[in-house]
């Protein structure tokens, strides 16, 4: 749900600064966050699925 939603707002498009690809891991990790019902103790894990799935996207 929430790689859908992200994808479907944030669109496809490359960027080029870390810091858009930093904003762009911190909100999909967050989002991962909200929808668990804000269940502390996964933030490493979050934090590195997002940064999969965020890199993944800027390198296609």
């Amino acid at each position: 749900m929430a790689l859908r939603n992200f994808n479907r707002r944030n669109g496809n498009s490359k960027r080029g600064s870390n810091d858009s690809l930093f904003d762009e891991i911190s909100k999909l990790a967050y989002q991962f966050y909200v929808d668990r019902g804000y269940s502390h103790g996964n933030d490493t894990e979050d934090w590195l699925r997002a940064e999969r799935i965020v890199k993944a996207r800027f390198n296609t």
